[in-house]
């Protein structure tokens, strides 16, 4: 095997590695210390690689890998509605997308970095990686799932620091140990000459001290604090029903098949798992799978009532009919009692619902389909559809309502859906339109964008609010939430599209920081999980099994603070990257400074070419030939000075006697019978001089080529060189004492 080919085959062997060992870290295994070692060997070859082929080569497989891995579930979401192979062209989009647009540019610029200045290298990485993980949060291709600092969720004295500076200060620690360990290794194997090499290792173990500190302090002072905070009792309703079987028509109490055959039909049997979902109603071969879902959900409600909740809270979408549009055209009717299941079943749904409500005598946090008239009037659509929250009061009436914002990017909206301007604009609405239709054909959906945060202010004197599923994801926009006056968050979410445990974990684990960031409990509240109560200090205080009907009342602590995070943002971030705009100017001016002196010798280099003897024999030749130096020892001086043991000096004396004794004449008469220097030997001349010579022939380190460049004669001119400089300024100084000594 080549050294190239081997190099290529340890790249690939490395990324494989760091993929594994982080995944680990993860859910279902949740070995959150390898974290901290996971990505040495990635480090490894951003520090050593110097082709960019190594980064293309070692991104890929890293993402494809690990991400692979960890978003599988993404495949079983889209089976359900299209066929395998555009399911797993979604599932390798995205890792496209994260390859190129994210992990590829952070290997190239941290390698870049590492180069050029290799003494902050273990810096260069954590920044860049932490600011890349950022970047994965903006935008309308925003996806924050596997983020490194997530894989901490249960490491509760580390993630304290997370109300200071977000879980991307914690991705930040955890990047900065990798590539502090990873530069450690190369020191070890390299043994360069670096200084103060012990600060990155007591700047690691230091940080990580102060921040366990910090951990324990906080936990104890945040709990301390709870237990005297006013409480609330809210319930959380988890319905357990199949979410891909709510359309069909007759409930049969048979879990969702599509039954396919060949390749579709292994998928099918491989990654979708619809007998998780426990069933327990018998079906009558008339009831609609919705009106079934809606009679679950009532009689849970109606059993949690008992407890006397300030609140009951509902998964998102937890019907699928607008409980507030149908309530607008038919309260009457309700009101009376004129309902059956002879109507429509979005209707008679709505009425087991308020009739629910009413029973119960409390409020109502209803996760549910918002329709609302539209106002432009040359719409194709006179309605507008929002997944959305409303607020429902104890006489089943919507007093407040909440529209999502952030949308699933294809699972809920479409690119440039709110550009007005190029859904209009000829040739763009063409293109759109055309992208729009191959979108509705992979089974995608698009809803309307909400517009507006809502804070609650709920009649028993607390504030909350309420995120819808993948809002969650992002710190940075539920802390906007709390800063606005929310006591407590709910987070209500759908997860069992995929029949993934992972993937419930994976979305349940991110309001643990949410509520870390925010100094907030929080309830998460998913249709067959994770439904369970979390404190302000990220402590899990209790959870509903998975896949199973059933209700559970969480007691609330309701908090006024405002932390760092909470106040500011991803100021972190910020910081984050003027460190990579300093690293990169100062790379930058590095290399333009090399390239400049490169420049510099390919432009002057045909002028050096020119001249058949180098610059240092150049001066050595007019020293040997010009006769105007009449008082300057002449290299025939020299090697009698040396046969006969003489010094310089003694010699410098010697012409300056014959100076007096003779007139000056224009040219140096040398003997014939003088003998020649033999500058390769060491016994014929000075010893400080020999030893120069002998240096250069007998360097067994460097290689000489007397046919390159003149390499060889060069370096015996410049010893030369350097013998005539000292003799000329010996001269020079008993000239200066001759002319003190005459006056």
């Amino acid at each position: 095997m080549s050294k190239k080919n081997s190099y290529t085959v340890g790249v690939i062997i490395l990324s494989i590695v760091s993929a594994v060992l982080l995944s680990l870290a993860f859910p279902p295994l949740n070995l959150f210390p390898i974290s901290f070692i996971a990505l040495v060997p990635l480090n490894i070859i951003i520090y050593k690689s110097d082709k960019l082929r190594y980064y293309v080569i070692s991104a890929s497989i890293f993402v494809l890998a690990f991400f692979g891995y960890l978003l599988l579930w993404v495949t079983s979401f889209m089976l359900k509605e299209t066929e395998a192979i555009v399911s797993f062209l979604t599932l390798f989009t995205i890792l496209f997308l994260i390859t190129f647009l994210f992990y590829f540019p952070a290997m190239l610029i941290s390698g870049f970095i590492s180069k050029r200045m290799p003494q902050f290298r273990f810096l260069a990485v954590a920044v860049v990686f932490t600011f890349m993980e950022y970047m994965r949060n903006v935008g309308y291709l925003g996806f924050p799932w596997g983020i490194i600092g997530y894989s901490q969720w249960n490491f509760s004295l580390f993630i304290q620091s997370a109300d200071i500076f977000g879980v991307l200060g914690i991705s930040f620690f955890i990047y900065f140990s990798n590539a502090v360990i990873a530069h450690y290794l190369l020191i070890y194997a390299e043994k360069p000459n670096y200084k103060r090499p012990y600060i990155p290792a007591l700047v690691l173990m230091g940080s990580f001290l102060l921040i366990i500190i910090y951990g324990a302090i906080k936990i104890n002072v945040e709990e301390s604090k709870r237990t005297l905070q006013p409480k609330t009792k809210m319930a959380l309703i988890q319905k357990s029903f199949d979410p891909n079987i709510y359309w069909n028509s007759i409930y049969t109490g048979e879990p969702y098949r599509k039954g396919s055959k060949g390749i579709q039909g292994f998928a099918e049997k491989f990654l979708l798992k619809p007998e998780k979902f426990k069933s327990e109603e018998k079906p009558d071969g008339v009831t609609q799978n919705g009106t079934i879902s809606v009679k679950r959900i009532a009689e849970l409600a109606r059993d949690a009532s008992l407890s006397k909740p300030s609140l009951i809270v509902y998964p998102e979408s937890v019907t699928l009919d607008s409980y507030g549009f149908y309530l607008s055209e038919y309260k009457e009717s309700f009101d009376y009692g004129f309902a059956s299941n002879s109507m429509y079943p979005g209707v008679f749904n709505t009425y087991i619902l308020y009739d629910m409500i009413r029973y119960t005598q409390t409020y109502h946090f209803l996760g549910t389909t918002i329709i609302k008239e539209n106002t432009n009037e040359d719409a194709y659509n006179p309605y507008r559809y929002y997944n959305g929250i409303e607020f429902i009061n104890d006489r089943g009436n919507v007093i407040g309502e909440y529209s999502k914002i952030k949308l699933v990017p294809g699972g809920e909206s479409y690119p440039f859906q709110d550009n007005e301007f190029l859904l209009n604009t000829f040739p763009f609405k063409n293109i759109i339109n055309f992208m729009y239709s191959q979108f509705d054909k992979a089974g995608a959906n698009r809803w309307d964008r909400g517009r507006s945060l809502t804070v609650f202010n709920h009649p028993n004197g607390y504030t909350f609010s309420g995120v819808i599923c993948f809002e969650s994801a992002f710190g940075n926009f539920v802390r906007k939430f709390v800063y606005n006056g929310a006591q407590t968050l709910a987070v209500i979410t759908e997860d069992a599209w995929s029949y993934s445990d992972e993937s419930l974990l994976q979305h349940f684990y991110m309001s643990v920081f949410r509520a870390i960031e925010n100094r907030r409990d929080i309830v998460h509240n998913g249709n067959s999980g994770v439904t369970g109560h979390i404190s302000s200090t990220g402590k899990i205080i209790s959870t509903l099994p998975f896949w199973k009907p059933d209700y559970m009342i969480a007691n609330v602590a309701l908090n006024n603070d405002i932390t760092i995070y909470t106040r500011f943002g991803e100021w972190f971030v910020c910081l984050c990257f003027i460190c990579i705009c300093v690293l990169v100017f100062f790379s930058a001016a590095k290399t333009l400074s090399e390239l400049k002196e490169i420049i510099k010798k390919r432009l002057f280099n045909k002028e050096s070419k020119e001249e058949t003897v180098p610059p240092s024999g150049k001066k050595v030749d007019d020293y040997i030939n010009n006769d105007t130096f009449d008082d300057i020892p002449s290299l025939d001086d020299i090697e009698d000075a040396v046969s006969k043991n003489e010094t310089v000096e003694e010699s410098i004396d010697y012409n300056q006697k014959k100076d007096i004794e003779q007139p000056k004449k224009e040219t140096i008469k040398r003997p014939n019978d003088a003998k020649k220097i033999d500058v390769f030997s060491e016994s014929s001349m000075n010893i400080d001089y020999g030893k120069e010579f002998s240096d250069i022939i007998e360097d067994s380190n460097k290689d000489y080529n007397i046919f390159d460049d003149n390499k060889f004669t060069s370096d015996i001119y410049s010893a030369l060189s350097t013998i005539i400089e000292e003799n000329e300024e010996n001269i020079s100084k008993e000239n200066k004492k001759n002319n003190s000594t005459k006056k």
